[in-house]
C-alpha cells in the first residue's frame, strides 16, 4: 500500500528541516525526503556548522599568538590540524543526530534517496541500490538547495584546486594558497587559512571583495586581513588553472602565471533545480536555474512550493528557514505575514566579522534616496578594550526626516551577534531616536550601537 501524507518536503537543508518539523507541529502528517546520508543539507554538512566551527578554531589561535598581552606565560603553543578537524566532526555530528531525534520526537517520516515529482500529488524517491519508492501527498515542499559552482575553463580536482565542499577535509595547512572568489565562502575561508599560517592570495574579479557589502566596511575588513597573511587582487581575472602535481599554475589576466600548493575555486553557487521532476508537473526554471514562486512561496502548480536558494531571494540558510516557516503555515491554512526582506540580516563570519540589514550608502546613492549616516567605532569602548575586539565600527544609515533605518553596517569581532538588534528593529520599524533612548546595559560592546545613535540625535557621548 503507497504511504499517504499532508506535505512531502524533498531537501533536509535549513529550509526543508524547518519546514518538515513546523509542518509536524501544526497537526501535518508529513515525510522528509533527503538524497544524502546524513540530513543538514549543505549548511550542515558542507557549510554553516563545519566552516564556522574551522573559524572558531582559527579565531582560538590568533589569540593565544597573543597570551603574553594579557600576562600570561607558556612554553611553545602549537596546533593539531588533524584533531582540530576531528572536533569539527563531531559538532557536525552531533547536530546530525539532533535533527534525527527532532525528526522521530515529530513522527516525521524520513526517506533517503534521490527524490523527484512524478505527478502533483505523487513523489518517488530512488534510493542508492536503485529501488524506487512512490508516495502520495497533497502538498511538496521543494527544498532542494544549491551546489557549487564552476567555470568551464577551472574545474576542481579534489586534490590541488579544491572547491568549498573538498577543502573542508584538507588534511595539512598549505603554505600557499590561492583562493578565486572573494564573495562570502572564499573571504571567508581566506581569514581562516591566513590565521592559521598559509600566505594567500584572493584573486577577486570585481572591483572589491564581498562586492554587495557596504563599501567602509569591506575597506576596514580588508586591512584587517593584510594583517592575516592575506593579499586581496581586486578586478582581477582568472584565465586558467593547471594541477601540475606538486603545485597548481594560476593565470590572471594581465599578470604573469604564478604556482601555488592549492587553489580554493570558490565562484558562487547555482540552484538544484533539475532532475527534481519539474517538467512532469509543468514547472519550469528562469535565468539561473531559478523557480518562480509568489509572495507565500507558491508556484505556477497550487500545491507544490518551493523555498530557500531555489528560488532568486538571498541565499542564506536563515532565509531559507523563514521562508520555508511561512509557507507551511500557508500550508496549513494560516495567514502569516508576508517576509520583509529589507529586514533580513547578512553575517558574514571573517575575522572581524561583517553583518548587515537593508540598504547600503551605494545602494542609496543608486535609488537617489536622501540619508545621513551615524557611524561611532568600536575602539573607545572599555568591553571592546576588554576582549580585544576595538577593530571596526557600528554604521547606521537613516532617512533625515523622521529618522527611519534605512540600513545597518557592522564590521567588528561580535557584528554577527549584533545585527539581530537592528533585525527587530527592522521589523517594530525602529527609529533612530528610539535606538538612541533604549537602555543598553555597561560595560558591553552593544554600547557602540546607542553611541552611534547618538550621533544622529546630537552627539555621541563618549567621543
Amino acid at each position: 500500500m503507497t504511504a499517504s501524507y499532508d506535505l512531502v518536503v524533498i531537501g533536509s537543508g535549513p529550509g526543508g528541516e524547518v519546514g518538515a518539523l513546523k509542518a509536524a507541529q501544526l497537526g501535518l502528517k508529513v515525510a522528509l525526503v533527503e538524497k544524502s546520508e546524513n540530513l543538514g543539507g549543505t549548511c550542515l554538512n558542507w557549510g554553516c556548522i563545519p566552516t564556522k566551527a574551522l573559524l572558531h578554531s582559527a579565531k582560538t589561535w590568533d589569540k593565544l599568538q597573543h597570551l603574553e598581552d594579557q600576562g600570561f606565560s607558556t612554553g611553545p603553543v602549537s596546533f593539531n590540524w588533524a584533531k582540530i578537524m576531528e572536533r569539527k566532526e563531531k559538532i557536525v555530528d552531533q547536530q546530525r543526530k539532533g535533527l534525527r531525534f527532532l525528526m522521530k520526537k515529530n513522527k516525521i517520516d524520513t526517506y533517503e534517496g534521490h527524490g523527484r515529482l512524478e505527478s502533483k500529488t505523487s513523489v518517488s524517491i530512488t534510493d542508492k541500490a536503485g529501488k524506487v519508492t512512490t508516495i502520495q501527498t497533497k502538498f511538496v515542499l521543494l527544498a532542494t538547495g544549491s551546489r557549487v559552482r564552476e567555470l568551464p575553463f577551472a574545474k576542481s580536482n579534489g586534490k590541488n584546486i579544491q572547491n568549498s565542499d573538498h577543502i573542508l577535509f584538507i588534511d595539512h595547512i598549505p603554505k600557499t594558497m590561492a583562493v578565486v572568489g572573494g564573495g562570502v565562502v572564499g573571504t571567508e575561508f581566506a581569514s581562516l587559512f591566513g590565521r592559521m599560517g598559509s600566505q594567500v592570495t584572493i584573486i577577486e574579479l570585481a572591483p572589491q571583495i564581498l562586492p554587495t557589502e557596504d563599501a567602509e566596511c569591506v575597506k576596514e575588513l580588508e586591512r584587517s586581513l593584510k594583517k592575516q597573511n592575506i593579499t586581496i587582487e581586486n578586478g582581477s581575472k582568472l584565465t586558467g588553472v593547471v594541477d601540475e602535481g606538486k603545485q597548481v599554475k594560476l593565470s590572471v589576466e594581465g599578470k604573469p602565471d604564478r604556482f601555488f600548493d592549492k587553489v580554493l575555486l570558490s565562484i558562487g553557487r547555482e540552484p538544484v533545480t533539475d532532475d527534481i521532476g519539474l517538467n512532469k508537473v509543468g514547472l519550469t526554471t528562469e535565468k539561473g536555474g531559478f523557480i518562480k514562486v509568489d509572495e507565500h512561496y507558491k508556484t505556477s502548480v497550487p500545491n507544490i512550493f518551493a523555498i530557500g536558494d531555489i528560488i532568486p531571494t538571498p541565499a542564506l540558510a536563515h532565509t531559507a528557514s523563514a521562508e520555508a516557516y511561512h509557507a507551511v503555515e500557508v500550508i496549513a491554512g494560516h495567514k502569516p505575514p508576508v517576509i520583509n526582506y529589507a529586514a533580513n540580516p547578512a553575517a558574514i563570519y571573517t575575522y572581524p566579522e561583517i553583518a548587515s540589514i537593508g540598504l547600503t550608502e551605494e545602494k542609496c546613492k543608486a535609488e537617489k534616496r536622501e540619508y545621513k549616516i551615524a557611524k561611532f567605532p568600536f575602539a573607545p569602548m572599555a568591553k571592546a578594550k576588554i576582549e580585544d575586539a576595538t577593530t571596526g565600527f557600528v554604521k547606521i544609515i537613516y532617512e533625515p526626516k523622521y529618522k527611519e533605518i534605512l540600513g545597518v553596517h557592522i564590521v567588528g569581532n561580535t557584528a554577527t551577534e549584533m545585527i539581530s538588534e537592528f533585525a527587530l528593529g527592522k521589523v517594530l520599524e525602529t527609529t533612530l531616536d528610539e535606538i538612541a533612548h533604549t537602555i543598553h546595559p555597561h560595560p558591553t560592546i552593544s554600547e557602540t550601537i546607542v553611541e552611534a545613535a547618538h550621533v544622529g540625535t546630537g552627539g555621541a557621548i563618549h567621543m
